[in-house]
């Protein structure tokens, strides 16, 4: 039986899919440094923002909570692991011009996952943490609100 992830993805690039599919197979996993490149030497984050949306695609791929960074991140774990992730930018007379915020905007829209990547520990021993990948289901002052798949690709 498909999943709610394979059948959130099945109609994305394929060089998207395979990117999304990394957050999803490598969830819960703890890296040393940075995170890794793809097997294709694709960016999967990138270290100059929070919210990374690769040039080549039309969607957001991935967003990183840092540690004590300028934004209030959260992660709640009830029934349902959802993370609420601040926008970029908390001018509102910005914030709806900045390409990372429509890039996540445009994940809302047509469901389409966002990888989602966790900072433990910051320079000289930095560490990060694949949360996995999830949906945002709203946005709401300012946070976007994510569900994070399980391991069997459900919310």
């Amino acid at each position: 039986m498909i999943s709610t992830f394979e059948l959130l993805i099945k109609n994305l690039k394929d060089s998207h899919k395979e990117r999304i599919e990394w957050f999803q197979n490598n969830k819960d996993k703890e890296f040393d440094g940075w995170i890794p490149n793809t097997t294709k030497n694709e960016l999967l984050a990138t270290k100059a923002k929070g919210i990374y949306k690769p040039k080549d695609l039309d969607y957001a791929l991935s967003i990183r909570m840092t540690k004590d960074g300028p934004y209030e991140d959260k992660i709640e774990k009830n029934k349902i692991y959802t993370i609420k992730y601040f926008q970029e930018n908390k001018n509102i007379k910005e914030r709806d011009i900045e390409y990372t915020n429509i890039g996540l905007k445009k994940c809302m829209k047509d469901n389409v996952p966002v990888g989602i990547i966790k900072q433990l520990e910051k320079k000289p021993n930095s560490k990060y943490q694949i949360i996995g990948a999830g949906i945002i289901k709203k946005w709401d002052d300012g946070y976007y609100h994510i569900n994070v798949f399980d391991n069997k690709g459900e919310i």
